[in-house]
């Protein structure tokens, strides 16, 4: 049996990403404007009922080209990822649409060409950059924080991520291996005391994750 839970009709937006909030049980869809080249943002309570659309800033200048992938924080920022190359963006929004902010790649002025994004238990956002190879790491206010993972011969153009609550395992698909890794850089304890931090380039605990190419990790 199929149900259709939402009809699109205006046929020049068209869906590019959808996420379901475990805490709202409302859906927040990614749509795209081919007439426009412009995106927005909009959420659906849990009967279907269009109830938000996040589109511009308080300038009104457009907050988003093209919402590829979507997700929400513990605080209820909306996370996007913006995927356009070479100035992507990972544009954080406020529960009812205010911006809060747009991280637009590494300080050392590298750009971004974000893909696949997440956000773990301590309220970090992890994103999948294509211009440096790399899952990058930053905080739920944007300062960027670490490389989580960097080009190695296990995973390579990392475009897709999902973090699981309940392991604390990072799962990460590659766009050039078809490979999925798994891998873990916070432990149960961590999640439960908040009394991991992260630091600046440099600490293995974040560069150097355990890893497999499987769905199991390696002990």
């Amino acid at each position: 049996t199929t149900t259709t839970f939402i009809e699109r009709t205006d046929s020049t937006w068209r869906p590019l990403s959808v996420y379901w909030s475990p805490s709202t049980g409302d859906l927040l869809v990614g749509m795209y404007n081919n007439d426009t080249k412009t995106g927005k943002v909009t959420r659906y309570n849990q009967s279907g009922q269009l109830t938000q659309t996040i589109q511009n800033d308080n300038t009104g200048r457009r907050l988003y080209s093209i919402p590829n992938y979507i997700t929400e924080n513990n605080n209820g920022d909306v996370v996007v990822s913006d995927d356009v190359y070479p100035s992507g963006a990972v544009v954080v929004t406020e529960r009812g649409g205010r911006h809060r902010f747009s991280y637009t790649g590494h300080p050392s002025g590298s750009g971004l060409w974000p893909h696949g994004i997440c956000t773990d238990a301590m309220s970090h956002i992890l994103v999948c950059d294509d211009i440096t190879d790399t899952v990058q790491m930053i905080n739920k206010d944007g300062q960027f924080l670490s490389h989580l993972l960097t080009k190695s011969q296990e995973m390579r153009e990392p475009h897709s991520l999902s973090y699981d609550v309940n392991t604390h395992r990072l799962w990460v698909g590659s766009w050039d291996n078809n490979k999925v890794c798994v891998y873990r850089y916070i432990t149960r304890q961590d999640a439960l005391t908040d009394e991991h931090r992260p630091r600046p380039d440099g600490d293995t605990r974040y560069t150097t994750p355990r890893h497999n190419n499987s769905s199991t990790e390696r002990k």
